[in-house]
């Protein structure tokens, strides 16, 4: 976890240099930037400047980067880069918090052994050893195939396991395997892909509570604050929320007016 904390803050970090190019690598919708006074169309690509405005329309995305420092839109609205970027670190250290919170549900094991989520890798690990499962159709097999993954730190790979588990599981299994593969999307730094998996997830049932945590947080560092605070209110006044979780989410409320 020490990784992501460092990765996620490096990713954030705000330089007083001027201008900078950013490339587009992800967009979806109606993405375009202001020239002039006209709106032009954005493609994967293309490149605009730190100084620029972006408009996104509705069920619309966008990544753009420099090399360092990244910025994810998932709602619609003008957003002026600049400002997106000045608010970046204090929205990363807010996230590591909350990620670090919700990872312990992402793998049981870990958590009833007092171990991080993210623990030591190699041999240490028990890599060598390690027995893995045969049944590469059974969901349960992929999912726990996915958590000894996550204990390595390879959240890509094991986001790609969740979500096969996912696409042959049912019920509330399912909703863990996606709850579980969003989590690790967001921390490797897939936070448009983490996004798309907690907005298709029911809103209902054992794992709303924490979707609606996560979902908020993610929507808060992406320009979704309408979203972030719908899905909060929603599940406060559902009862799913309580002890830590309701004051994480007044918290993330507040931020969201």
């Amino acid at each position: 976890m020490k990784k992501f904390v460092l990765a996620a803050l490096a990713v954030f970090a705000i330089s007083a240099a001027a201008a900078v190019p950013l490339s587009v690598s992800w967009a979806e919708g109606k993405v375009e930037f202001q020239k002039g006074t006209a709106w032009k169309v954005l493609n994967a690509g293309d490149k605009v400047e730190s100084t620029d405005t972006i408009r996104l329309g509705p069920a619309s995305y966008v990544e753009l980067s420099d090399g360092r420092r990244k910025i994810v839109l998932s709602a619609p609205g003008v957003f002026a880069l600049e400002s997106v970027l000045k608010s970046g670190a204090e929205k990363a250290a807010k996230t590591t918090g909350a990620l670090g919170k919700l990872g312990k549900l992402v793998d049981p094991k870990a958590q009833s052994s007092g171990t991080a989520v993210a623990g030591v890798r190699g041999a240490a690990q028990g890599a060598d050893s390690m027995v893995w499962a045969t049944d590469s159709e059974s969901p349960e097999a992929l999912i726990e195939e996915a958590r000894a993954m996550l204990r390595e730190e390879r959240f890509a790979d094991a986001a790609e396991l969740f979500g096969e588990g996912a696409a042959v599981a049912e019920g509330e299994l399912r909703d863990s395997a996606l709850y579980s593969r969003a989590w690790c999307l967001a921390s490797a730094g897939g936070t448009l892909g983490a996004i798309k998996t907690l907005r298709a997830m029911p809103a209902a049932g054992p794992w709303s509570g924490p979707r609606a945590l996560l979902l908020a947080r993610l929507d808060l560092d992406t320009g979704a604050a309408a979203e972030a605070k719908t899905v909060l209110q929603a599940a406060l006044a559902a009862g799913t929320l309580s002890g830590d979780d309701a004051v994480l989410a007044k918290a993330m409320l507040e931020e969201a007016r």
